[in-house]
């Protein structure tokens, strides 16, 4: 069995992320990197659950209709 098998797949949204956090990286390479993406990531799912829950709302008001 590869290696890639034995990790677990990683989510578009993490791999959204990771990249995001490369890139800054590049530019401020002394950044301390794990607390940056789990500040990032924190930041992500805040606005997922966010948006997540609009939606909700607003397909309860087309319901309501």
């Amino acid at each position: 069995m590869s290696e890639s098998e034995h990790l677990p797949a990683k989510s578009d949204e993490e791999l959204v992320i990771e990249t995001f956090v490369d890139r800054i990286e590049e530019l401020h390479p002394n950044i301390d990197r794990e607390e940056f993406h789990n500040t990032i990531r924190g930041y992500v799912q805040e606005a997922v659950a966010t948006t997540d829950k609009e939606e909700g709302e607003e397909e309860s008001e087309d319901e309501g209709e």
